[in-house]
């Protein structure tokens, strides 16, 4: 008959052996990747603060692909400087300005275009200054599109400021 071994040789022998035995190695299959997003994170707030941003520094736009050049001598221009309040001051290209009141002038500006196709002209162009708002072009826009046939285009223009 097998004897087994008494309890306090058998706790020895898994002592022994646990101190012998070479630790498995866990087996990881995915990547931590913790450490290198805190790296990139890292390197990101670093060249944010690092770099220097010059607004004044200029810059040199690529030429647009598509599109063509609209001479100004064929068409018919409405210039739009910023004005007082949130109302654009709006002009023919000689200088003499459209009426204050606002349908009137939108009527004024449909007379304005009109005129000019009966006078061989063949686009319009909105000569805006960059600080006119966005809707007071719009609101120019739709005087213009009641004198346009169907399918012709208004051009807009952004006026540098020097």
């Amino acid at each position: 008959m097998a004897t087994t071994p008494s309890y306090e040789t058998w706790n020895d022998i898994e002592v022994e052996e646990e101190f012998l035995r070479p630790r498995a190695l866990a087996n990881d299959d995915e990547l931590d990747i913790t450490p290198m997003i805190d790296i990139v994170f890292l390197l990101l707030i670093f060249f944010l603060v690092s770099s220097k941003m010059n607004p004044e520094q200029a810059v040199d736009l690529p030429k647009a692909r598509h599109g063509n050049v609209v001479a100004g001598k064929e068409s018919a221009i409405i210039v739009m400087r910023r004005g007082t309040g949130d109302q654009a001051e709006v002009m023919r290209a000689d200088g003499s300005p459209f009426s204050l009141d606002l349908e009137q002038q939108n009527a004024e500006i449909a007379e304005y275009v009109a005129q000019s196709f009966d006078q061989g002209k063949k686009h319009v162009i909105i000569r805006a200054d960059g600080a006119v708002r966005h809707g007071e072009i719009g609101r120019v826009s739709e005087a213009i599109a009641e004198s346009l046939e169907e399918g012709e285009k208004i051009n807009i223009a952004v006026m540098e400021q020097h």
